[in-house]
C-alpha cells in the first residue's frame, strides 16, 4: 500500500485561480467582442479585424468555460479526499478502541 497525500492549500489556490479566469478575462473578452473592423478602412483588413474579435470573444468563453468545469472537478477532489480522511481516522479510532477491549479480556 502505498503513501498518497493532498496539499489542501495548494489545491485551494489553484481553484480560486481557476474561478477568477472568467472575471480576468471579463473585460479583454468583452472589448474584443466589439472591435469593429470597419475602422480599418482597408477591407481586407476590416475582414480580418471582425474575425479576430469573433474568436478571441470564443476562445475566452470556452476559456472561461473550461476553467469553470476543471474548478468543480477539483472540489470533488478535494470532497473525496476528505471523506476518505474522515472514514480512515474513524477507522483507526474504531480499531485501537476495539484492540484495547480486547486486550483486557
Amino acid at each position: 500500500m502505498s503513501d498518497l497525500s493532498v496539499d489542501y492549500a495548494v489545491l485551494h489556490r489553484v481553484r480560486h485561480n481557476l474561478d477568477h479566469i472568467a472575471e480576468l478575462m471579463k473585460k479583454p473578452g468583452q472589448e474584443m467582442e466589439h472591435v469593429n473592423g470597419d475602422s480599418m478602412g482597408v477591407p481586407e483588413l476590416a475582414e480580418r479585424m471582425d474575425d479576430f474579435g469573433d474568436e478571441w470573444s470564443y476562445g475566452i468563453k470556452q476559456l472561461t468555460k473550461f476553467s469553470g468545469k476543471a474548478s468543480e472537478a477539483l472540489l470533488k477532489v478535494k470532497e473525496s479526499f476528505e471523506k476518505l480522511d474522515h472514514e480512515l481516522a474513524e477507522a483507526n479510532k474504531a480499531q485501537g478502541k476495539g484492540g484495547a477491549k480486547g486486550a483486557g479480556k
